[in-house]
């Protein structure tokens, strides 16, 4: 089987497994570059908010006002966490969607390949076979062995 190598049905095969793998590292990539994205624009935020609400506590006139921006200082709820949060659910979402594509474009050509590469080692091997039970029936003139 392998008298070039690589054989071509096995070369088409890792071509073809190669190019799944790359569509779907190529939108991993992606997403990680997108979510490394939505990190630096969140930490930026949350910076934002705090040094704004840090100047409400420092400017504060009053103890009430004083109390109300100390209170904020340490209250959840930021639209920067829900705008990150949607962030990172759209770019998972949309990962998930282009690797299901990928994968339904490549695989019937994975699978052809696979089947083409079997389908020719299962012929080489009965070929194989024979030719070995041929040599074994010279060597052994009372053999009853054929295939």
């Amino acid at each position: 089987m392998f008298s070039q190598f690589p054989h071509p049905l096995v070369r088409s095969h890792i071509d073809n497994v190669l190019d799944l793998y790359v569509g779907m590292s190529q939108c991993m990539f992606e997403t990680a570059h997108r979510l490394s994205a939505l990190n630096l624009q969140l930490g930026r935020e949350l910076i934002a908010e705090a040094g704004a609400r840090t100047e409400r506590v420092l400017t504060s006139q009053g103890a009430g006002q004083f109390g109300s921006a100390l209170i904020a200082q340490f209250t959840p709820g930021s639209q920067a966490l829900v705008n990150y949060q949607r962030g990172v659910a759209e770019a998972m979402s949309r990962c998930q969607a282009v690797i299901t594509q990928t994968a339904a474009d490549r695989m019937p050509a994975v699978r052809r390949s696979a089947t083409a590469m079997a389908d020719d080692l299962l012929q080489e091997a009965s070929r194989q076979t024979a030719q070995a039970a041929e040599q074994l029936a010279r060597f052994q003139p009372g053999s009853q062995l054929r295939h």
